[in-house]
């Protein structure tokens, strides 16, 4: 029933900082795992991370095209990362089955 298995997964993210795009990778790695997978995750362990792609662009912006001009930055980074998964196998869980026969007002009753 308890099980593990290793997974590999390539993600991305993007920020105003180095940090918050290795930070956003991060995060979308868990939102891409609980989509591939249909068990229950009990934990999700990195084995080993490389950086795939890493680039930044930096651009001067101006508001309403002629005041305040800033030279901004953007940090985009993707990653493949492997990661292990233990997880509880729902196809192997065995569930019995109870019938409740009750009657109209019973069940109301049973109703909060």
């Amino acid at each position: 029933m308890f099980q593990q298995k290793p997974l590999t997964l390539v993600v991305s993210g993007s920020s105003e900082t180095k940090q918050g795009a290795f930070q956003q990778a991060l995060t979308r790695m868990k939102g891409q795992i609980s989509r591939e997978t249909t068990d229950v995750l009990m934990q999700i362990e990195p084995q080993e991370v490389e950086i795939v792609s890493a680039n930044v662009t930096q651009y001067r912006e101006k508001f309403l095209g002629l005041f305040f001009p800033r030279n901004r930055t953007r940090y985009d980074v993707t990653l493949r990362i492997t990661v292990k998964l233990k997880y509880v196998n729902l196809d192997e869980l065995e569930f019995t089955e109870n019938a409740e026969n009750l009657s109209k007002y019973q069940r109301i009753l049973k109703m909060r």
